[in-house]
């Protein structure tokens, strides 16, 4: 969780101090032009990287609380600059790793708790766990649903790139096939978790589609690969998970007998 919440937080903050283009749109819905939001952009990308760097090594609970509304706030600028639903949700690893940490952090505590470093101890009772798996893998459907909807409802610019790179006609046909096969996988994700091999594709395949971003566009794009790095913890978290802790219906079946 801390991995996740660092890479996504380092990832994000250095295109602000880059002054990424693709930020303006956001400046704009809220009428700011463009030198004043040159202005903003690398300010916000130091404060992220500050926020990713102390969520790592002193990460409370408090922090987490701002890392979610934070990261699901930047998310939410997308539709409200018209570029669609489906751009919130493929962002679900970014809002969906601080809040799953949350969850299992636990939020009844005193105020002063909410200020402490969170420990180890802090994240061991399995109370919380269906509550922390059930965020986990919701937010994997999302993302993954979402990726695909960038293809189907979007025909995405970065994607038909990707796709260019990779000698793929990046035809309508080829992009709704894409996305529709990474919805059903997410549905998958949704209704059977735990079939053998399917977390591990899945961080095989969010990683492989992540590293398109500097492999086919310019070497400064490997920040929207670290941005993701949400995405590559779910699975290895959710495959602990189901590791350790039997299916509940088969706890059922052994209590039973």
């Amino acid at each position: 969780m801390r991995l996740g919440l660092l890479g996504c937080f380092v990832g994000h903050g250095a295109w602000g101090i880059v002054g990424k283009d693709g930020w303006l749109p956001f400046f704009e819905v809220f009428g700011i032009d463009e030198p004043t939001a040159r202005f903003f952009m690398p300010l916000i990308g130091i404060m992220d990287i500050v926020i990713g760097i102390i969520g790592y090594f002193y990460p409370s609970r408090f922090l987490l609380l701002y890392a979610f509304m934070w990261t699901f706030f930047t998310a939410t600028l997308r539709p409200s600059a018209n570029m669609g639903m489906s751009e919130l949700y493929e962002r679900a690893g970014n809002y969906g790793v601080p809040l799953a940490f949350l969850v299992m952090a636990g939020m009844m505590v005193s105020w002063k708790g909410w200020f402490q470093k969170i420990k180890v101890g802090d994240m061991m009772d399995a109370s919380r766990l269906p509550a922390f798996e059930m965020t986990l893998r919701l937010s994997l459907v999302l993302l993954l649903a979402g990726h695909g909807g960038l293809a189907v409802f979007n025909h995405h610019a970065g994607l038909a790139k990707h796709m260019s790179f990779l000698g793929v006609e990046a035809a309508n046909t080829n992009m709704i096939v894409f996305g529709v096969f990474e919805m059903i996988l997410a549905i998958w994700v949704l209704v059977f978790p735990r079939t053998y091999g399917l977390l591990v594709f899945v961080l095989v395949f969010k990683i492989a589609t992540e590293l398109m971003h500097p492999i086919a566009g310019r070497p400064l794009d490997v920040f929207e690969t670290i941005e993701r790095f949400g995405d590559y913890v779910i699975p290895p978290a959710l495959m602990l998970i189901y590791a350790f802790v039997a299916e509940p219906k088969q706890v059922k079946r052994e209590f039973a007998s």
